[in-house]
């Protein structure tokens, strides 16, 4: 008999669609190779329904294999730049030469992040080659409330944004972590009044960043930041790049905005 895609239960197709997402979820982070193991624990599913989904995300692109290690593939390189962030008409592309002139006149490494839940996502990041410190690659989520990206994006956000985020707990990250919900609620106040906001070794301890929004209509769509060494940097000098680069980039993100509307 010939096997036809009716042949397979909808809910079992749906489910091994699920999995298989789970498992691309599970290379979130910071570690470029995963083994099947560790990507079986991240995803909770057996080994071995982990080994055959792999297999068949291999045989599509969306992953590679590197000995007994796995990475994502070309294809969701592919796919993933067609996303609104990315495209010739996007943020990302509006941003990067604000951002890399940020880096240039700092020294330190500039992040674009955009806020998604309860985490801000990196977008773009423009470093020196002897910054290995600064552990972020774009793609990668911090939890909002451990950034400074993450609070300038939320203190000009609304109030369903900001309780979302405390009310599904502060994250301690490092012992200079905020994680008392009305101490992060005024720790916003005075960002939205002074404009930017300061990450003092909340996310990492050595490395602290100042950040500015990316304002649109009086809100916040993203936020750029540069960070490096607690001490020895002067932070009132690199603020006050940071204030330039988040207006420039505002006022061309409104420009292309206005040309492509």
């Amino acid at each position: 008999m010939t096997a036809t895609v009716n042949s397979v239960p909808e809910d079992r197709q749906i489910t091994s669609v699920g999995k298989a997402l789970e498992l691309l979820a599970a290379f979130r982070g910071t570690i470029p190779e995963l083994g099947v193991s560790e990507l079986a624990r991240r995803a909770g599913m057996p080994k071995s329904t982990a080994f055959r989904l792999l297999a068949d995300l291999e045989h599509a692109g969306f992953v590679a294999r590197s000995g007994a290690k796995y990475r994502l593939g070309l294809s969701l390189f592919e796919l993933g730049s067609r996303v609104g962030f990315c495209r010739p008409n996007g943020l990302r592309d509006v941003a990067i030469h604000d951002l890399s002139s940020l880096h240039v006149q700092t020294g330190l490494t500039a992040h674009l992040a955009i806020l998604e839940g309860t985490d801000v996502v990196y977008v773009e990041k423009v470093h020196a080659a002897n910054w290995p410190r600064v552990v972020t690659v774009p793609g990668a989520r911090m939890p909002a409330s451990c950034t400074g990206l993450g609070k300038a994006i939320l203190a000009f956000s609304d109030g369903a944004t900001v309780r979302a985020v405390v009310e599904s707990g502060l994250p301690r990250r490092t012992r200079n972590s905020i994680t008392e919900p009305g101490r992060f609620v005024r720790e916003l106040r005075r960002v939205r009044e002074a404009g930017v906001a300061y990450d003092r070794e909340e996310g990492t301890l050595g490395l602290s960043c100042v950040a500015a929004p990316i304002l649109v209509g009086g809100g916040a769509v993203a936020a750029i930041s540069a960070s490096g060494p607690t001490f020895g940097t002067s932070w009132e000098r690199v603020e006050s790049h940071v204030r330039r680069s988040a207006e420039g980039i505002s006022r061309a993100y409104l420009l292309r905005m206005a040309e492509v509307s």
